[in-house]
């Protein structure tokens, strides 16, 4: 955009040059000649300047025709004066004129140019062959051929990075519009989820209870009249318990339910630390926005299959949890003082792999590196909404 401007304010300047050019011409012109001839000089300059300041783009009947006219005034001139007139200053300009248009590849604008500037070449004979003529008129017109060229290509340029910048602004809009997308398929797929379970707990576990309190409904009758019977009715209940213990561990292990941010994160680690028999330090000072239900879910996932690994397989004593919050991201890291070293590549099995694709699901990433004093670290960044609530 801005060569596009200098490329203007260089084409003023030049029209304000050719225009100067013109008025000092017809000055000397007039000290010179008759008021008629002058007047006929006048009148073909106006035509220069016109269109020099407008954007009319000449086609070939407009070159022909002007060409014809100039020619005429050049011969009425001479015809009025009764001498020899100097007309190249008259066809100075529209030598210009012509360069810029066969420019622009105008077969009949090249015809009429070399015409003309044979015309030029023949006004200088008398004073021998005319050289430096011949050297002015190549310059002037491979120079304006150059000029146009660079134009085309800075214009070209000037558009294409017009088309660029539209492109990059569209596929921002297209980056914003996949990133609500994404979240709008993560909140559905938590409903889907949870419905599920629901569904899960009320088709199983409901029938498991409604058959528990029909038969001991009818146990109570049985101890007094048929206590046989009665035994055989508690090893029955007996059975559907386990069932129904069997479904609520199943539906819990699918879901947890869990609380959200950092409290729920600091009661995780701690019993699953506790249970294992690891010394935890968890680390979580200052302020913390409400994160919402997905980087909740993320961070809780991603903490409880880093501590389930390090009790699996690290051997490790003593394991490091740390949260911390900026402007625009949130960051949890994992270190324990297990087994792992840096020589030993890591493997990437099914719960690492799931880390990262949660971490991925939402903009975030997973790394992992080792420890200088041995054990592995973890490291979760998420970039947090623009919608976080009010601090805790």
């Amino acid at each position: 955009m801005q060569k596009s401007q200098d490329f203007s304010k260089y084409l003023f300047l030049f029209r304000l040059l050719l225009s100067m050019i013109i008025i000092y011409n017809l000055t000397i012109y007039y000290m010179d000649h008759s008021f008629l001839v002058w007047l006929i000089f006048f009148i073909t300059m106006c035509f220069y300047v016109a269109m020099l300041w407008s954007n009319f783009r000449l086609t070939i009947m407009h070159i022909v025709i002007f060409t014809v006219f100039l020619f005429s005034m050049i011969w009425l001139s001479a015809y009025i004066s009764k001498e020899p007139q100097d007309y190249n200053s008259v066809l100075w300009a529209w030598f210009v004129i012509l360069s810029f248009i066969s420019s622009r590849e105008q077969k009949v604008a090249t015809v009429v140019l070399i015409i003309v500037g044979l015309v030029m070449l023949n006004s200088g004979l008398d004073n021998g062959y005319p050289y430096s003529l011949i050297i002015v008129l190549a310059s002037i017109y491979f120079g304006i051929h150059s000029l146009s060229r660079y134009i085309r290509v800075l214009k070209i340029n000037s558009e294409q990075l017009t088309e660029l910048e539209q492109v990059h602004l569209e596929l921002q809009r297209t980056y914003k519009e996949l990133q609500d997308s994404t979240v709008q398929s993560i909140r559905y797929a938590a409903l889907t989820e949870r419905t599920r379970i629901a569904g899960e707990i009320h088709d199983g576990l409901g029938h498991h209870f409604t058959s528990l309190i029909v038969q001991m409904q009818a146990l109570k009758w049985m101890i007094k009249q048929d206590p046989d019977r009665a035994e055989s009715t508690v090893d029955q209940l007996l059975d559907v318990s386990r069932q129904g213990l069997a479904e609520v561990r199943s539906v819990v292990k699918d879901w947890s339910v869990h609380e959200g941010g950092v409290e729920g994160l600091q009661e995780l680690a701690s019993q699953i630390t506790h249970r294992a028999g690891l010394e935890l330090h968890f680390d979580s000072q200052g302020t913390f926005s409400i994160w919402g239900e997905v980087i909740d879910s993320v961070l809780y996932r991603v903490l409880q299959e880093s501590l389930t690994n390090i009790i699996r397989h690290a051997e490790a004593s003593t394991v490091d949890v740390t949260i911390t919050e900026t402007a625009q991201h949130v960051q949890l890291s994992i270190a324990d003082d297990g087994k792992y070293r840096r020589e030993h590549p890591l493997q990437y099995g099914f719960g690492i792999q799931n880390m990262i694709r949660r971490c991925e699901t939402i903009h975030g990433n997973c790394t992992f590196a080792a420890r200088p004093q041995g054990g592995l670290w973890i490291k979760v960044t998420l970039p947090l909404s623009n919608t976080s609530l009010s601090k805790n």
